[in-house]
């Protein structure tokens, strides 16, 4: 069984970064129904202000007007006829932003005197500011980046508000998707800074260390973040876990830097009597699709890590 943590975590994302932001619990699936009750017992969600279209909880493709009928709250759908409807159904939610402000101090010790200032309306924080003796180090949260006006916004907020490299970014966009590989501040994806566990968001020390790093000393093409001794990836938000062996084969492409490795040499150092790498992922369709997103083979029997 998968762990609910890090799906909890996931939907967080998702919801923040999507335009309308809210979910309602009867739409979700039987995995993200889950994923919503752990963040709904952290806190991390409020009502929506505006609840979007109540669907046919039978199909799920057309919309239906609620109404009480002999006392049973019902709506009317073009191909199912009468249906009942949840009151869960009557309910959207979005993420509480002060939530997320909150608990990110809190993962990075902010003394709790400091509150959190908006920068671009609804899309970009000012989260505080990071003590180690003299020195600062702020930290932004951003997220929508890959929206063109919220992108330009996000330019012109740094330009004006933050000092040069002086700050870190934390966004719920992927790096790719929001277009800043010329900006030289550590930006890394809220998914590989922290972890949910026991509805608190917990800083990973290794990429918070490795933020803190001169701008030199950083390599902002590295591969996927691996954590727990390659045990999890996390990609955009996406985390996957695999097993030992799974790791043992990560971390040997991984010391190979860009290079390639001859699937004989990857078997032998790891002590697996399968033929290929790949066999190892191939049982599990969501460790071949983590696998295949951090992963690289041909049909020469070479394997390597793809660049990020």
């Amino acid at each position: 069984m998968r762990p609910v943590a890090p799906r909890a975590l996931s939907l967080l994302v998702s919801m923040l970064e999507t335009s309308g932001g809210r979910v309602v619990e009867d739409m979700l699936d039987a995995a993200d129904r889950e994923a919503f009750h752990v963040l709904h017992d952290s806190d991390a969600l409020a009502v929506a202000d505006d609840v979007p279209a109540v669907m046919c909880p039978a199909c799920g493709d057309h919309a239906v007007a609620p109404r009480k009928i002999s006392g049973v709250l019902q709506g009317l759908c073009p191909e199912c006829g009468y249906v009942e409807i949840t009151n869960a159904s009557l309910k959207a939610w979005a993420v509480d932003l002060e939530w997320l402000l909150g608990r990110l101090r809190m993962a990075f010790g902010i003394a709790s005197r400091q509150d959190s200032e908006e920068l671009v309306t609804g899309a970009m924080w000012k989260v505080g500011d990071y003590k180690v003796g003299r020195h600062s180090r702020r930290i932004v949260f951003a997220r929508r980046l890959a929206d063109h006006a919220t992108h330009k916004a996000f330019r012109d907020t740094l330009a004006e508000k933050i000092e040069r490299d002086n700050a870190v970014i934390i966004s719920t966009t992927s790096r790719s998707a929001a277009m800043v590989s010329d900006i030289s501040m550590p930006y890394v994806h809220l998914a590989e800074i922290v972890h949910l566990r026991s509805g608190k968001l917990e800083r990973d020390d290794d990429r918070w260390n490795w933020c803190l790093k001169p701008a030199h000393l950083r390599q902002h093409d590295a591969s996927p973040v691996f954590f727990e001794k390659f045990r999890v990836a996390v990609i955009d938000g996406e985390e996957y876990e695999f097993s030992a062996l799974q790791a043992a084969v990560l971390a040997y492409l991984h010391a190979a830097k860009v290079g390639k490795c001859f699937k004989d040499s990857i078997m032998y150092e790891i002590d697996s009597a399968q033929k290929n790498p790949v066999e190892l992922f191939r049982h599990n369709p969501r460790q071949f699709e983590g696998f295949s997103r951090v992963a690289e083979w041909n049909d020469h029997g070479y394997y390597w890590l793809k660049r990020r």
